[in-house]
């Protein structure tokens, strides 16, 4: 059985490269909030959560400017 959709938007892959120890940091956070959580947590939905709360930021900044 596949794994239902998390994004219930049009979506786009992108293949990023990052350092083992930051995948492996990020993964040890993924499976602690998982233990906590009633759903799965991976390291892409850390890795997205991180892009939205960036561009939160970057969207404010740019309406002071």
């Amino acid at each position: 059985m596949p794994r239902p959709p998390k994004i219930d938007e049009p979506t786009k892959t992108y293949n990023l490269l990052m350092t083992k120890s930051q995948y492996d940091r990020l993964a040890t956070y993924a499976e602690s909030m998982q233990k906590k959580s009633l759903e799965q947590v991976a390291v892409a939905d850390l890795i997205r959560d991180s892009i939205d709360i960036y561009l939160e930021i970057l969207d404010e900044e740019n309406k002071a400017v």
